[in-house]
């Protein structure tokens, strides 16, 4: 763009049309007076920067796009931004949680966006847990196309999560192995990994982990998060390894195929059923994410650090873990306060104090 005057006293605003022909992008307006032409130059220019901006609902159709998702998933994104669904009619459609929002740049949202979503979340009867669930799939395609340039940021880093209890996801190792005890072997599997890799069970991490994730070198497996759009790396216990690298070879050390199949041999997708009869089998009532709970509680509780079991989670800090996982810290507080007694005796300031000198 460009603004100058001509020799016969006009000025002249010039700029490049992008959506005409080659040959004819060139366009030119003439102003009496300098001041006209700059304003419509200011013009263009905002024009310009909406045309790169991102809406919400682009936004996330990018996201789906560049990042794969099981059509459930992506059922879930389509509706969160744009209501019903294409096989839905508009008597049976819903407005989605962040309809209001859809047509809003992403780099203009602040907390009151957010709160209209959280508000319309709670209108359709979401409780505290669910509606962090529902925000945390906007923030994912937020950091997604900030990670790529297409924002500048996600607009909502810096805002905190609903105080939600996850009280129903809780359950000690005991109850974990009292389930796995009355699994079929299928299942047995399932849980070990879930269990041993510290995974959430479903579709977007555990079910769909393939064995090109083990680093066997290193003893080390990546697995990537779509809940926070991130990846983590886990080193299991080598009792887990030799088990995995047994299920490695039976797979004919394919990469691509499943660490976890069901029963036919096939991709799981959901085994809720099967989990709730070994459930009921064993006379114990707790959902599979009681699992990465039990795990995470039982490396706490034997003295874990804390920074490395919040690496194991895939949290982004360990006061994220802190605030879920504060009852089992005791036990790691007392393992880190006792070589303390043995420090204090053996400190020669210590002898000098006792001796008087």
């Amino acid at each position: 763009m460009s603004v100058y005057q001509r020799s016969d006293g006009r000025w002249i605003h010039k700029w490049k049309d992008t959506t005409r022909p080659k040959g004819k992008q060139w366009v030119q307006e003439t102003y009496k007076t300098e001041e006209e032409a700059k304003a419509h130059e200011d013009e263009k220019k905002e024009e310009a920067r909406d045309g790169c901006r991102l809406t919400v609902y682009e936004a996330v159709g990018l996201f789906l796009k560049d990042v794969p998702h099981d059509p459930a998933t992506e059922a879930k994104y389509r509706w969160l931004v744009g209501g019903a669904r294409p096989d839905q009619t508009r008597a049976k459609q819903r407005v989605g949680y962040a309809e209001c929002i859809a047509d809003r740049y992403v780099d203009t949202l602040d907390r009151r966006d957010l709160n209209m979503v959280r508000d319309c979340a709670r209108e359709g009867g979401s409780s505290p847990v669910t509606i962090n669930l529902w925000t945390g799939r906007l923030e994912a395609a937020f950091r997604y196309c900030a990670s790529e340039g297409l924002i500048p940021r996600n607009p909502w880093e810096t805002f905190k999560a609903l105080k939600a209890e996850h009280g129903t996801r809780k359950g000690t190792l005991a109850q974990v192995l009292q389930v796995w005890a009355c699994c079929p072997p299928w299942l047995q599997w399932v849980v070990e990994t879930a269990f041993f890799l510290f995974l959430r069970p479903g579709k977007s991490e555990l079910y769909c982990l393939k064995w090109k994730a083990f680093a066997w070198d290193h003893g080390a497996v990546t697995v990537f998060m779509p809940k926070v759009f991130a990846p983590k790396t886990v080193y299991p216990a080598r009792e887990y390894l030799e088990r995995a690298w047994v299920k490695f070879e039976e797979s004919g050390k394919d990469k691509e195929s499943f660490v976890c199949l069901n029963g036919q041999g096939r991709q799981i997708r959901q085994p809720c059923s099967s989990w709730r009869k070994a459930c009921q089998k064993a006379g114990v009532k707790i959902p599979m994410y009681a699992i990465r709970h039990a795990a995470a509680s039982e490396a706490l509780g034997r003295g874990g650090d804390l920074a490395a079991v919040a690496a194991n989670l895939g949290h982004r800090t360990p006061a994220t873990t802190a605030r879920f996982y504060l009852h089992a810290m005791p036990a790691s507080q007392k393992a880190a306060s006792a070589p303390l007694g043995a420090a204090w005796c053996g400190s020669g300031d210590k002898k000098a104090i006792d001796s008087g000198t």
